[in-house]
Order: structure tokens, then C-alpha cells, then sequence
């Protein structure tokens, strides 16, 4: 039986992705990803949007095509085209990690009210631990570790634990 890791973050932090502060964090989030593999996790799974969710894939694609070619990489995307407004870069970014996933699953055929919400308790079942960029400010990202802590969802916060601004 799988064991199951989910991410959700937020799409903008207070540094660019790119940049030191950015490489800090995805550090950080290989080194969890490194120690879940140990753990006997082996299914990742991602809501596909801009920001920490893409950065969180491309992390386990490394991960996993440089020694953990057992693990994999599943994209929980709430409906098609939801890159389709996103800059050239972000949108090259969620086209890379779905031709180099193991899987996905659209949630819907087109934008639906409420859809985001449906992929990020579609992540939350899935899994057992919950890897997130999570500040506490109001939006989907709490509202998504809320839901795993009411689940009973073992919560790792990668905000809380980088110390970026540092």
C-alpha cells in the first residue's frame, strides 16, 4: 500500500522563486522530501498551481530521476486550462511537470465554482502527510491545512522552518 504526501502553498512568497532566498526553501523541501522517501513514502501528489505547488514538483521529478525512481509524481489539476492566464514562464513550468509526471487527473473539463476547493481536499484525502508554505494568512492554503488538520493529517510548514528572510 502507497503512503501519501500532498503540497500546498502559496502562489507568491515574499522573495522570487528564483532567487536565494526561493533556493532555500526548495532546499528545505528536498530535504523532506529525502527523509519521507526514508519514511517509506513513495506517492506525491500536486494541485499544479503557480508558485509553491509547481516548485514542490519539480522537487520530487529531481528527487526522483536522480535516486528514487520508485517514487511518484501524481498532478491533481481542478480543471483543464488553468494555466492558460499564467505568464509564458509558469505556464512552460506546468507544461514540464505534466509531461514528466507519473499521472494526473483533471478535476473538471472547465473552470467550476468551487473547483480549487475540490482539488485541495482531493490532496488532503489522499495523503497522510501534508508538506505546505504556509504563512497563516487567510486564503487556500489555510483553508487546505485546516481541512488536514481536521483530518488528522500530519502538517509539515516549510514557512515556519526555512527562515528565508533571514
Amino acid at each position: 500500500m502507497s503512503k501519501g504526501i500532498s503540497f500546498s502553498g502559496h502562489r507568491k512568497a515574499p522573495f522570487d522563486w528564483d532567487s536565494p532566498a526561493g533556493h532555500k526553501v526548495v532546499e528545505r523541501l528536498c530535504s523532506q522530501i529525502v527523509q519521507a522517501v526514508g519514511e517509506g513514502f513513495d506517492t506525491f501528489y500536486t494541485g499544479m498551481a503557480m508558485g509553491f505547488d509547481l516548485i514542490a514538483a519539480e522537487a520530487v521529478i529531481r528527487e526522483r530521476d536522480a535516486r528514487f525512481g520508485h517514487i511518484r509524481l501524481i498532478c491533481v489539476i481542478p480543471h483543464k486550462g488553468q494555466e492558460a492566464a499564467w505568464n509564458r514562464r509558469w505556464r512552460g513550468r506546468f507544461n514540464e511537470v505534466l509531461i514528466h509526471a507519473d499521472d494526473h487527473e483533471y478535476l473538471h473539463d472547465e473552470y467550476i465554482t468551487g473547483c480549487f476547493h475540490e482539488r485541495n481536499r482531493v490532496l488532503v484525502n489522499s495523503c497522510q502527510r501534508l508538506i505546505c508554505f504556509d504563512s497563516g494568512r487567510a486564503g487556500g492554503t489555510r483553508h487546505t491545512v485546516e481541512y488536514a488538520q481536521e483530518q488528522g493529517v500530519e502538517i509539515v510548514n516549510i514557512w515556519e522552518e526555512a527562515e528565508v528572510w533571514a
